[in-house]
């Protein structure tokens, strides 16, 4: 199940917008103290679609982007004056707990103006607390930098046809018909490459015990 979830959420980013710059994030930080466009655009590339996942998993998906884009935008209105834990190169940290907050103050806001029970916003609020970056383990992991790479590996590794296909599907988003058509294949057949594409990748987080 572990396996299985992990999956699921990292493919949501592993071969999109995820892809990692080659300079250390404490650099991208001290650019963007100085107002360094390029850097804030390099850390909104590198996470936009993490955060955008992790928020899903407390509200909907719209609502989920509306608060990553209002995370952005505080990130670089106080560009100039960054907590400690981001000026130490700990953006990751810092930005997935400013979401997890976010998500939870949006929350408490649209249950206080439905008049809802004190009691039942302690229920959603800790409902929620079990995706808190702080406390889950299983999320850091999740979202961490070892699992992507481990995937990223792990999909370099199919066999050729099987990885054009996995990666038509899952990074392009192409509809399995729409795949066998382009390619000339027969449905099955695209559908067996899905399939035993997904079969190596949860085997290969599962002997890494992830």
């Amino acid at each position: 199940v572990f396996a299985g979830l992990l999956l699921t959420r990292q493919l949501c980013f592993v071969h999109g917008d995820l892809n990692e710059v080659d300079v250390p994030y404490e650099e991208l930080i001290s650019r963007l103290r100085r107002s360094d466009r390029s850097a804030f655009n390099d850390i909104y590339r590198l996470f936009y679609r993490a955060l955008c996942s992790y928020a899903s998993l407390m509200v909907s998906e719209e609502t989920a982007e509306d608060v990553v884009h209002d995370i952005f935008l505080k990130l670089w209105e106080s560009r100039e004056s960054l907590s400690p834990e981001a000026e130490g190169g700990n953006i990751r940290a810092y930005l997935f707990r400013s979401t997890y907050n976010a998500c939870i103050s949006l929350i408490r806001k649209r249950l206080s103006r439905l008049n809802h029970e004190s009691f039942l916003v302690r229920q959603v609020e800790e409902d929620c607390r079990y995706w808190d970056w702080d406390r889950n383990e299983t999320v850091r992991k999740i979202y961490g930098r070892e699992i992507k790479s481990i995937l990223e590996d792990a999909i370099s590794d199919l066999p050729e046809k099987c990885r054009e296909v996995f990666l038509m599907s899952y990074s392009d988003g192409m509809p399995d018909k729409e795949i066998a058509q382009k390619l000339g294949l027969s449905l099955s057949t695209v559908q067996n490459h899905i399939h035993n594409a997904l079969v190596r990748l949860r085997a290969r987080l599962k002997s890494a015990e992830l």
